[in-house]
């Protein structure tokens, strides 16, 4: 009996080699993809001999929605080499057919919303801080609470920094939002968020802090679910702008202070986001000045607040024709309550006129803000990554 037990074990092993084994044991010749060459392009690879077309889609593109075409050689493997390229997080993927596809060479996968792409890293000084370095390392969780606010149980990661599980300190907070399509997931399987604050705060730019990434959908309970159709999306969030911000001061913040060992006051709690998450982070800034000192915004889409209502005949999503925004009722009197009002976005961004209506409005107010406007930049990860580093490196010092 003990015998065919372990013959029967065997063929079950022996069956299952060809999904654990990886490259050594794929079938035709061994692909390298994506290979990064020393004058930075990089080349990419797919063995697909029945395939009629194979293109690339490359975050590095003018227009990375409608590619570039690969090169088919005699063997059926389709190639594509870059212009040279500057350190940064990359992602791509191919269309196969015009199905998309990602790279079966390539184990780097992130997942941004409900889109699947692989990525690389070009090294150099600055995307060393996304890469997972030999430097003590902080704890990720996936975390469940209850949210009375939005009627339901809700999950968010929590970044506690290296040494938090053996010691007794208490840290500062820094709650970092995500955009529209994106969930909790986002700042750390695009975003890199896990390793930036590994690296910045090993190199002395960041003082130890907890970040909690929740999920910014007032009607998701985990990362897509109950997802709306981006085509209504904003129509649907009208009817309940500011439900997140609310239940981000009513129960989030509460469950973060009583589960963590956290200074519990607003000198050492910030709050950040990019996109949707920066009219988010700045509303329930703003709107809550007692909760925090510190307000940073990447992009940050403050159309998305409360009465704001779009321009007569402007489609909903036409970030550029808005009126009627409704600003938080302050004066000059919180510059003495808020340490920084961070204000970053990149030139080439959509959403830079409203925001710089925004600004108009704090200046004539004499409310003081951090001014950042990055040449050559749109709405794009690449800039939110540099601006979460800027942003943590001045916090709560």
């Amino acid at each position: 009996m003990k015998k065919i037990k372990i013959d029967l074990l065997f063929v079950f092993c022996l069956g299952l080699l060809p999904f654990f084994a990886g490259a050594q044991f794929q079938r035709g010749p061994l692909i390298v993809s994506p290979e990064i060459h020393p004058d930075k392009t990089v080349s990419f690879k797919l063995n697909a001999p029945d395939a009629s077309s194979v293109n690339i889609v490359g975050n590095w593109m003018e227009n990375p929605f409608s590619g570039q075409n690969m090169s088919r050689n005699e063997e059926g493997i389709w190639s594509f080499t870059t212009r040279p390229l500057k350190e940064d997080f990359y992602q791509y993927s191919f269309r196969v057919n015009g199905v998309t596809a990602i790279d079966p060479a390539n184990v780097k996968v992130c997942r941004d919303g409900s889109r699947y792409t692989n990525y690389f890293i070009l090294p150099g000084d600055l995307s060393e801080n996304y890469k997972m370095n030999e430097v003590p390392h902080g704890t990720l969780s996936k975390i469940w609470y209850d949210s009375p606010v939005l009627g339901m149980k809700r999950r968010m990661y929590v970044y506690t920094p290296p040494g938090y599980e053996a010691g007794k300190d208490k840290y500062p907070v820094l709650y970092l939002l995500h955009g529209m399509g994106g969930d909790e997931d986002a700042w750390t399987s695009v975003g890199v968020a896990e390793n930036i604050m590994d690296n910045i705060i090993a190199k002395g730019l960041a003082l130890p802090m907890i970040v909690v990434m929740p999920n910014g959908n007032y009607n998701q309970s985990v990362s897509q679910n109950n997802q709306p159709p981006k085509s209504n999306f904003m129509a649907t969030y009208d009817e309940n702008a500011g439900k997140f911000e609310e239940s981000l001061v009513k129960d989030i913040i509460p469950f973060i202070d009583s589960n963590y060992r956290t200074y519990s006051n607003s000198e050492n709690r910030a709050v950040a986001g990019l996109s949707m998450g920066g009219g988010q982070a700045v509303y329930a800034g703003l709107t809550n000045v007692d909760k925090f000192d510190w307000i940073g915004s990447f992009s940050g889409a403050f159309v998305i607040w409360p009465n704001v209502r779009p321009a007569p005949g402007v489609n909903d999503l036409d970030m550029d024709a808005v009126e009627n925004i409704v600003y938080p009722g302050l004066d000059a009197s919180v510059n003495s309550k808020l340490e920084l009002l961070y204000l970053a976005i990149g030139t080439e961004d959509p959403l830079i006129e409203p925001q710089r209506k925004f600004k108009n409005w704090l200046t004539e107010n004499d409310i003081q803000f951090e001014n950042i406007e990055t040449p050559d930049y749109a709405h794009v990860w690449s800039l939110w990554r540099m601006n979460l580093i800027e942003f943590a490196s001045q916090l709560f010092k």
